[in-house]
């Protein structure tokens, strides 16, 4: 039997048959997981750490999440699933700014600010952590790319409109205070990344 790495779910117990699963211990273990990756980091993060404060057997988690970079992500997509919901509030600059609002909700109300930088250095380093990093960031994106999408229908944006460069141009700004400068991140900066986004795409003069 080949040796489990330390960021691997042990095959035996991942294939372990259990009971049906639990959302409040789905909850408890995200909520532990997050907690102690912004305390800790990745290679801090231990699933004998997440077990003992979500008071959950590590079998269980086990069963939920193959690999270690998974369990992270996942707990992130919950914090912020939580914070910044998808939005659809029928124009697209409501859109655009409950997205901004959204995120600045998560990095400024939560634990995901501080730890924020530590993912993306983690990541770098390991592989399967920026895979799912990715795939997170992309799904996250989606949404933004949808209301794009829904502004073109309406006739809110050009039809030309870049749906990539606006997720860009949401996002960018606070995660550039954020990481870089340190300045300030609030709903201001999001009016204003809305307001240069719709001269520069809207339709209306």
């Amino acid at each position: 039997m080949n040796r489990a790495t330390a960021d691997t779910i042990p095959e035996e117990d991942a294939r372990r048959p259990g009971r049906p699963r639990s959302t409040t211990a789905d909850s408890a273990i995200l909520d532990a997981a997050f907690s102690l990756f912004a305390e800790q980091g990745f290679d801090g993060l231990t699933v004998d750490g997440v077990a003992a404060r979500a008071g959950v057997g590590k079998a269980t988690i086990y069963r939920r999440y193959p690999c270690k970079a998974d369990l992270v992500i996942a707990s992130l997509a919950q914090l912020v699933e939580q914070k910044a919901p998808h939005p659809d509030t029928g124009t697209v600059r409501g859109d655009l700014e409950a997205i901004g609002y959204g995120l600045l909700r998560v990095l400024n109300d939560t634990e995901a600010g501080r730890a924020t930088p530590m993912l993306i250095a983690d990541a770098a380093r390991n592989a399967d952590l920026e895979r799912a990093r990715r795939e997170f960031v992309a799904a996250r994106r989606r949404s933004c790319k949808a209301a794009v999408r829904r502004g073109i229908a309406r006739g809110e944006l050009r039809d030309d409109t870049d749906a990539d460069l606006v997720a860009d141009l949401v996002s960018a700004p606070i995660f550039y205070r954020l990481l870089v400068s340190g300045d300030r991140i609030d709903k201001s900066l999001v009016d204003a990344a809305v307001d240069v986004i719709l001269r520069a795409f809207g339709t209306s003069s």
